[in-house]
């Protein structure tokens, strides 16, 4: 099965990072994202959970369809005899409760279902709010009118003194800004992917263009929406390109940073 997401991080990430904490309470003070509890939690923050307690018993994973909060998930578990029977059922705690509620009772879900991309420090799961409803376009609107859960948010953040670097299979070739030919050759780098390369060694690394004589950061070349890179990102699903347009401006005018996108196909 192939996984669609979206990321918005800073474009010059050479530059000190914002500072996503602060971002985080932004977005829930403004009502960007909603609460991650009880029905306001996403599909994906319970998906994931249901491969973490499948992951402790063979052959007990449990179809989350119809599940709408982790305590409906742990009563589910329970009802299939996979849980204690003496389990507290809590259907309106986060997903953080409801791991505390599951180590008191000697009990981890395998880690396999943890989906932060090894950053070094994530939000957790959001559903989109009312507030972001203006930046998507009509379509996803109405979709996420119907139900917010299929629109899942995770800030992340990584210490270094690397980047990381989110591509998926449909990388493609940098264009100029404002260009649609590939650039091909990039001397003195042998491909895109040693420009990547060399950035990832330096943030600040520049590709100087023959054709018109201006140097480039990495992220200053158009990759057409295949390429996120830096300290700081915001993983989401379900958006259409002109959504994560849309979030994107919003996420830039929150933290006064230049904002590039990316779709990562996997």
């Amino acid at each position: 099965m192939s996984e669609h997401h979206q990321f918005i991080c800073p474009r010059d990430f050479h530059l000190p990072p914002p500072d996503w904490r602060a971002l985080q309470a932004q977005l829930l003070k403004g009502g960007y994202v909603l609460e991650p509890r009880g029905k306001q939690m996403p599909y994906r923050a319970i998906s994931n959970l249901v491969f973490g307690l499948a992951g402790l018993n063979e052959g007990s994973y449990q179809n989350p369809e119809g599940v709408w909060s982790t305590g409906a998930l742990v009563a589910r578990y329970i009802q299939a005899g996979y849980l204690p029977a003496d389990l507290p059922i809590r259907y309106d705690d986060t997903l953080e409760e409801t791991l505390a509620l599951l180590a008191q009772h000697g009990i981890t879900p395998d880690p396999l279902f943890e989906d932060y991309e090894s950053s070094d420090w994530h939000s957790p799961q959001y559903c989109l709010g009312p507030a972001a409803r203006p930046y998507l376009g009509a379509d996803t609107r109405a979709a996420h009118d119907q139900d917010p859960r299929n629109f899942p948010l995770m800030l992340l953040a990584f210490d270094g003194p690397n980047p990381s670097v989110a591509v998926g299979e449909n990388l493609s070739e940098p264009c100029l800004p404002g260009s649609n030919q590939p650039l091909g050759a990039m001397p003195p780098f042998d491909s895109h992917v040693d420009f990547i390369g060399a950035a990832y060694k330096d943030p600040a690394a520049k590709w100087h263009c023959e054709q018109n004589g201006i140097d480039y950061r990495i992220l200053e070349l158009d990759w057409r929406y295949s390429l996120a890179m830096g300290f700081r990102m915001v993983r989401m699903e379900g958006l259409a390109e002109e959504d994560a347009h849309g979030i994107a401006e919003l996420i830039g005018d929150l933290t006064g940073q230049a904002m590039v996108w990316s779709h990562r196909h996997l």
